[in-house]
């Protein structure tokens, strides 16, 4: 995933950059992320690291790994599926010990799903405070 983005600021080896929101931005999801806040006029501000020199007003191309990219895809929409598939199953095995497994299948699968969105929570806290998921930044060149 790429994008082109303007250098707002330089700080502490990281930088702020400035891009424009798209239509994919609005299905994604990432905007909620620690690292990413809203500027004027619709532009993104991204935290990101910077792979060589830049300064304020140069233009960069933000780009996150598709490693990086395919395990947050996994954990946000993946996870919660599956721990509500676990609560399910282990709310019906207990079920039928109780009496009702459709009724405790449902109470379990919504608690491990609830379950799996605070730990995710908690992650995204952690990852924000050691920038492992911060976008690379490289200059563009000006000279086409």
């Amino acid at each position: 995933m790429k994008e082109i983005g303007t250098v707002t600021g330089v700080s502490g080896g990281k930088i702020t950059v400035a891009v424009k929101r798209t239509a994919a931005c609005d299905r994604c999801g990432r905007c909620h992320h620690a690292h990413i806040g809203f500027g004027e006029n619709e532009m993104l501000i991204v935290e990101a690291v910077p792979l060589g020199e830049v300064k304020p007003g140069d233009l960069v191309e933000l780009e996150m790994t598709g490693r990086d990219y395919l395990r947050l895809s996994f954990l946000m929409y993946v996870l919660p599926l599956l721990g509500a598939g676990a609560g399910l199953g282990i709310g019906y095995l207990l079920g039928r010990a109780l009496g009702n497994p459709g009724l405790w299948g449902g109470v379990f699968a919504l608690g491990f799903m609830a379950g799996s969105f605070l730990w995710l929570s908690q992650y995204d806290k952690a990852a924000a405070k050691t920038g492992r998921y911060l976008p690379l930044a490289r200059p563009v060149r000006e000279d086409f």
